[in-house]
């Protein structure tokens, strides 16, 4: 990239207690020429960036990428999910530059804090209307929590006997090739059970879907062996604060994106 991913001044505003968090990113983007209209669906406001179409090849499969930008109450949020959401922007505005095409579809989610089973997720709806319009192929790719790091984590899968053969192959495919893709990008990367995101609402529609996260070395290698990283003790409190995020993980996220950038894989 032209300029590497960053926190800068504008993420303070972006975490203060009562920013306008959907304008604050319609404005981000909009001062750098994409617009990013409401997609309203039930009580939700997802924003979708609105790339050139020239930037779109139908030979080669979409590329959905999604992160939430809402946040719980009296938390900050940096972390859960600003900072994904931060780098995100600053990757839609470079990839709004490039010459050529990306396939990158971008949707902003809101609605993924909400307790109360899947079907309550704000992202559920949205699943839903990617089925209705028969959208069940594109690769689905959840950021979340991408503030603290240096390694990747790529959300496993535990299937049971009811899931269906053909929803497991199109699942681990696309694990297999988003390891792939992070261990080529960063020369680590690991693939562990997560708590679930918005790709809850995409699996439970039948869409595969996974979640890319970050965790600090020693934390990952102690999930590993079982234990709550402390980055995610962090999450929902006051301690979820910009002073938590660490530079490595702007580093790693922008390896991560320009991989993801170009990560080209034909249509079905």
């Amino acid at each position: 990239m032209e300029e590497m991913l960053h926190i800068d001044e504008k993420f303070q505003q972006f975490i203060e207690k009562d920013a306008d968090r959907k304008a604050f990113i319609q404005n981000y983007l909009g001062e750098g020429g994409l617009s990013c209209p409401v997609l309203r669906l039930e009580d939700r406001d997802h924003l979708y960036v609105n790339f050139p179409k020239n930037q779109y090849n139908p030979m080669f499969r979409i590329k959905t990428v999604i992160a939430h930008y809402d946040r719980v109450d009296g938390s900050p949020g940096a972390n859960d999910n600003s900072a994904a959401v931060y780098f995100l922007m600053q990757w839609a505005l470079h990839l709004s530059k490039i010459q050529g095409f990306h396939n990158v579809r971008l949707i902003f989610t809101d609605g993924e804090e909400d307790s109360g089973g899947v079907k309550n997720q704000g992202a559920f709806r949205l699943a839903e209307t990617f089925k209705k319009l028969n959208l069940s192929n594109d690769d689905v790719f959840v950021f979340d929590a991408c503030g603290r790091g240096n390694i990747p984590i790529v959300s496993q899968m535990n299937f049971t006997s009811l899931t269906p053969d053909s929803f497991i192959k199109k699942y681990n495919d696309l694990e297999k090739r988003t390891r792939a893709m992070i261990t080529g990008a960063c020369k680590k990367g690991l693939c562990l059970p997560t708590a679930y995101s918005d790709n809850a609402s995409f699996i439970a529609c039948g869409i595969p879907a996974v979640t890319i996260t970050l965790l600090p070395e020693e934390e990952a290698l102690g999930l590993m062996k079982g234990d709550t990283p402390k980055t995610w003790k962090l999450f929902h409190t006051a301690e979820d604060s910009k002073e938590s995020l660490t530079k490595n993980a702007a580093e790693t996220m922008e390896a991560v994106l320009t991989a993801l950038e170009k990560m080209i894989v034909t249509a079905d």
